[in-house]
């Protein structure tokens, strides 16, 4: 991985600035944090992979460019989709890794994608001058573990449901719910939504079909809309 601080520049900053972690930040700010925590830097282009290093694994992660799945790795090599990482998603712009330490950890690039690590201990030490601008990067980190604990309680919601319908109604339905519209665009491929909701791909493309032609759902691709209301209110309830 290379240095941050040898290669951002003034759209870089102003990328930042529209992550959840540097929330309330001005320029001035993120410059100077920048230079003190000395983030490391990885690009992966689009649909590359790329397993982060054991001594990266501690390390808070922000997406500012792009988006990418982050996989766990099981010592026999079944991968486990965690979550979607992707630049202006709030629940995304963080991601703490050491909950996953006993596991390797990948990221593969949906998008061409930039990414910055961060040592957490640059949130505490440092020169007296920073001591404001690491209470407000602190303050953004709670919020981001807020989003991250309640993406997680979303996720164990829908794998907690009997069947791979009912996962499916879960996950639209939450969806849905975040968007604030019943027609929208998934973030995972049909591979990478099997994988996420813990079902075979070949019995969620027939559970798909099923609901289509019932005229619960419409979808091409990663685009779908919710037809039948009255299931997915149900599944909510």
């Amino acid at each position: 991985m290379k240095n941050f601080t040898e290669i951002f520049n003034d759209d870089s900053i102003k990328e930042l600035q529209k992550q959840l972690l540097f929330s309330g930040l001005d320029e001035d700010e993120i410059y100077l944090f920048i230079l003190h925590a000395k983030p490391k830097y990885l690009h992966i282009n689009r649909g590359e992979s790329v397993q982060i290093a054991e001594k990266f694994d501690h390390m808070m992660c922000v997406v500012y460019k792009g988006e990418t799945n982050v996989y766990s790795i099981e010592y026999d090599g079944y991968k486990t989709l965690l979550k979607n990482l992707s630049s202006g998603n709030s629940s995304c712009q963080m991601y703490t890794m050491f909950d996953y330490a006993t596991d390797l950890v990948e990221f593969t690039a949906s998008e061409d994608s930039d990414i910055i690590f961060i040592e957490p201990q640059s949130l505490f030490i440092g020169e007296k001058n920073l001591a404001f601008i690491q209470q407000k990067i602190l303050v953004n980190v709670i919020a981001s573990q807020r989003e991250y604990l309640l993406t997680l309680s979303e996720h164990l919601s829908i794998l907690s449901q009997r069947s791979i319908r009912d996962k499916i109604l879960r996950y639209l339905s939450l969806q849905s719910s975040k968007y604030g519209k019943n027609e929208f665009d998934i973030p995972f491929s049909r591979d990478e939504l099997a994988n996420y909701l813990a079902v075979d791909r070949a019995s969620l493309s027939r559970a798909l079909g099923s609901m289509k032609k019932e005229n619960i759902i419409d979808f091409r691709k990663k685009r779908f809309v919710l037809l039948d209301q009255k299931q997915f209110k149900k599944i909510l309830k």
